[in-house]
């Protein structure tokens, strides 16, 4: 049976990042997961602080953490580095992204037309930070691929306030080669195919056959490769012979997926081990540390014992805290109390108000640990006290919150060569 010297439970951005960076350390890791987490279904960018005001991330971040209960309010002195280390590691796996915690956020375009404030982006979606100063952006949709309507998002753009937006905004639809027999096509099936090096060369012939004249900024669905991203994104901008950004449209997030690919990529480089798709059965406790995690497998469970357990599971959005029939919240691997406003007030007459139950999670000391279990952390969304989707933080307080649990948990261990 596997043991490691730290156990991480869950696969979103939190807990791979808490993950690569203990194997990278030279602890032994297990990262055990139910299934994928939250890459899958985001933007692939770091939302790392925009709360409504904010003129920059540094901004944001300062406005969250003089809020009582929020995680900033411990974790912003470890955003920072966490970031950067985090662009490191990604930009060694040819994902690079663009901007900064000073730069100003910006209101980029999505597929449906609304915007939405950034200001780090992958490299592939970089573009749209640049000032418009008058240019024309074009959408270019894709034929029977229903994830990102570029008609419908330019129509909205056209009417949607953005002051400082592009001076036209215009669409058009292309037919890809070879997919007339596809009622539907998924964003991953794309993206695949972009990987290969003929299709690709047509498709992007398809492409320029029906530009516009004229100079344009283009927004492509987010699909333009997986394995080769890099090289599509850049041949993408020299056949076509404009800026090209990918604007993300709805989940599975190619985007994501390829972050998750990278983050799992360096745990297993650096001996880490990665199980996903079993969930947690039973869990060994003795007083108040854990002993090992069981997750289903074939014909029997699978006992993995640590030394630690990092608690990476999410919160009321990842299924990391469920609802009991009392009302009562509960964490549903350890079984931890849970910090919630009250039952009262969980229902509202707004359905798009602020959710009070977003801010729910495990209280924790200044280490990330628990009340009740001493060699456990909580990082990520299951901390409380934050509203992520409306303040735009989750990404953050991801990265900060694992990089204080690898210090709690590993100390000053060198990273390994």
């Amino acid at each position: 049976m596997p043991r490691a010297d730290v156990v991480v439970i869950g696969a979103g951005l939190s807990g791979l990042s808490c993950a690569a960076e203990l194997a990278e350390r030279g602890a032994r890791v297990f990262l055990a997961a139910k299934g994928m987490a939250t890459t899958h279904w985001t933007h692939g960018g770091l939302d790392l602080a925009a709360p409504a005001g904010a003129s920059t991330v540094r901004d944001g971040v300062h406005t969250l953490a003089a809020i009582d209960g929020h995680p900033y309010r411990s974790l912003a002195a470890d955003l920072e580095a966490a970031a950067v280390a985090h662009r490191a590691r990604m930009a060694a796996e040819g994902l690079r992204y663009a901007g900064s915690l000073d730069a100003p956020l910006i209101p980029l375009p999505t597929s449906i037309g609304s915007l939405r404030p950034a200001a780090i982006l992958p490299a592939a979606q970089a573009a749209a930070l640049e000032p418009w100063a008058g240019t024309r952006l074009l959408l270019v949709g894709f034929g029977r691929y229903r994830d990102a309507w570029a008609p419908y998002a330019a129509r909205n753009l056209r009417h949607a306030a953005w002051p400082e937006g592009p001076a036209e905004v215009g669409a058009v639809e292309v037919e890809l080669p070879g997919l007339g027999r596809l009622h539907n096509i998924a964003p991953q099936v794309l993206a695949r195919l972009f990987d290969g090096p003929a299709w690709r060369t047509r498709a992007f012939s398809a492409i320029t056959d029906v530009l516009p004249a004229g100079a344009w900024r283009i927004g492509m669905p987010a699909v333009l490769g997986l394995d080769q991203h890099a090289d599509v994104h850049a041949e993408a901008e020299r056949r076509l012979g404009h800026p090209v950004f990918e604007m993300v449209s709805l989940p599975p997030s190619v985007p994501g997926i390829r972050l998750f690919d990278a983050l799992r990529r360096r745990i297993l480089a650096a001996g880490g081990r990665v199980q996903i798709g079993f969930d947690v059965v039973r869990v060994e406790r003795t007083g108040n540390r854990i002993i090992a995690i069981h997750t289903e497998a074939a014909s029997r469970t699978l006992r993995i014992a640590g030394d630690a357990f990092v608690l990476a599971t999410g919160g009321i959005g990842g299924a990391g805290i469920r609802a009991q029939h009392d009302g009562t919240l509960v964490e549903r691997v350890f079984g931890l109390p849970v910090s919630a406003p009250p039952r009262e007030r969980w229902f509202s007459d707004d359905p798009l108000h602020l959710h009070p139950l977003e801010t729910a999670g495990i209280e924790v000391g200044d280490d990330l640990a628990p009340f009740e279990l001493e060699n456990v952390r909580v990082i990520g969304s299951g901390l409380p006290g934050m509203h992520y989707l409306d303040e735009r933080c989750g990404d953050g307080v991801a990265l900060a919150s694992a990089r204080r649990a690898v210090r709690s948990v590993a100390g000053d261990r060198a990273v390994a060569a």
